[in-house]
């Protein structure tokens, strides 16, 4: 189904926002990028800090939506918190500007996240910290802070999306008798640091 104007705005705005930041994005470019005059994004957004709201709102409200779907019908708090964590990496690897928009607002500190983003991005802190208040509660384990491990998985999930480019260019530098081993995808990255987030929460493992 070809998408409407707006929805092509929200688009292409996106890109712009995840390349730009908020304060570099042009609406002037966005309009040419998408065919339109700067009249008509006005059409449909009242201003930039409008248009910049939908496209992070509506990003941040389907993580939310996406996450509590997945971990509702699971029993168990760790199998909740492997698929919160699986799921977060694979709609990031879904939504290829997201992770570089958060990117931007995380270095300036949320500067221009509007109040009804950080609210929807509250809601997943909120389910991941129902998943970990669950495994204490049942003594599978043992938290310190659940915003620290939220910071690890989004810190760790977003760096891998944006840094790429670097990390290739970092690699080709490592001097040792040692073999740089393969960096994983985003799958993969998302298994791997779901295993690990794991091991570290298991009250088990802690003794």
């Amino acid at each position: 189904m070809r998408k409407s104007k707006k929805e092509q705005i929200l688009d292409i705005a996106a890109k712009h926002f995840s390349v730009h930041g908020y304060g570099g994005a042009s609406l002037e470019e966005v309009a040419v990028e998408v065919g339109v005059t700067k009249p008509a994004i006005y059409y449909h957004f009242r201003d930039k800090s409008a248009l910049y709201e939908s496209v992070l709102l509506g990003r941040l409200k389907r993580l939310a939506d996406t996450i509590a779907t997945a971990v509702e019908a699971i029993d168990t708090p760790e199998e909740r918190l492997r698929n919160y964590i699986e799921t977060f990496g694979s709609f990031l690897q879904r939504n290829g500007c997201f992770a570089a928009i958060l990117s931007h607002e995380f270095a300036d500190n949320g500067t221009n996240m509007p109040d009804s983003a950080t609210r929807e991005l509250a809601r997943t802190l909120g389910i991941l910290t129902a998943i970990l208040n669950d495994g204490i509660g049942s003594g599978e384990f043992e938290v310190e802070n659940p915003m620290v491990i939220q910071m690890m998985i989004v810190s760790t999930l977003i760096m891998h999306q944006t840094t790429k480019g670097l990390r290739k260019r970092v690699t080709t530098h490592v001097n040792g008798d040692f073999k740089v081993v393969p960096e994983p995808d985003m799958e993969n990255l998302s298994k791997i640091l779901a295993r690990n987030i794991i091991r570290a929460v298991r009250r088990e493992e802690k003794r």
